[in-house]
């Protein structure tokens, strides 16, 4: 690891994310994670700086663009800049953090990502939430901001792909999103109408992105895209015993969003 990392934006994020699910029978969960959260101006900085963490090149940690987006043939910064430019967003004025977790020994699920995108005040104006399920389906949903900007950044969007065989396919979804000092704070609520029955929340602190503090969380949670996948199926198990009604699985249909940003219009989500 070079000297140069000081000075990297990129870190490293842990803490906590919560479920509480109130359909039919209140389940409530928290377990520990940690996330990278890299700067994705970096990307070039990071692959250089680590012997742990690698950018699309084989190592114990690895970040692929292949895992991100759905980009044909773009790396993953110009497909974030044609993102941008769809929601009328320079991409030469906006900073993008991807939270995510990286791959492991070449294994990683991620339930969703995160791109936070920060204007020259770095204010929050666009949050795009990546969401994958255990069928191997992906969706984007763009939130935009809702009413004026402020400290709390709010997003709404509309549910397009089957997550849960436990959560009915019909639902949007609310974000918020805040920080103060070094925590980050994100939740989503699931509703359905006017009831909610899916509440989620992300509560973690900032972490100096070292190979120190990369060792440190890897001894205590070395694992963790493999646990979070592990724990998928065993809260599923759980409800299921429970006698929660079953979802059958609906394969995702194309698009909507990415049709729209295929042909260079604004898409109708978060308003």
């Amino acid at each position: 690891m070079t000297g140069t990392s000081a000075a990297l934006r990129s870190h490293l994020l842990a803490g906590t994310i919560r479920h509480r699910r109130s359909r039919v029978t209140t389940y409530d969960f928290t377990h520990h994670v940690w996330y990278l959260a890299l700067d994705l101006d970096e990307l070039d900085a990071v692959d250089r700086c680590f012997c742990l963490l690698s950018v699309n090149r084989r190592n114990l940690l690895t970040l692929n663009d292949s895992d991100h987006l759905e980009r044909g043939h773009e790396g993953l910064r110009e497909a974030i800049a044609r993102r941008l430019r769809v929601h009328n967003l320079d991409p030469n004025q906006t900073r993008v953090t991807l939270i995510a977790y990286p791959r492991v020994l070449g294994y990683v699920f991620n339930p969703v990502s995160f791109y936070l995108c920060r204007d020259r005040d770095d204010m929050l104006c666009l949050v795009l939430a990546e969401v994958h399920n255990t069928h191997g389906d992906r969706e984007i949903y763009d939130f935009t901001p809702v009413g004026e900007s402020g400290p709390v950044f709010k997003g709404i969007a509309d549910k397009r792909m089957y997550v849960s065989p436990f959560i009915a396919p019909v639902a949007r979804y609310e974000l918020l999103a805040w920080e103060a000092g070094d925590r980050l704070t994100i939740t989503i609520r699931e509703l359905e109408g006017d009831s909610s029955t899916l509440f989620a929340r992300l509560q973690v602190r900032r972490m100096p992105l070292t190979g120190r503090q990369l060792l440190s969380l890897l001894a205590r949670d070395p694992l963790v895209p493999l646990k979070t996948s592990a724990l998928i199926f065993w809260h599923a198990l759980r409800l299921w015993w429970r006698g929660v009604p079953w979802q059958r699985y609906q394969r995702a249909r194309k698009l909507e969003v990415e049709n729209v940003v295929d042909r260079g219009h604004s898409p109708s989500v978060g308003k």
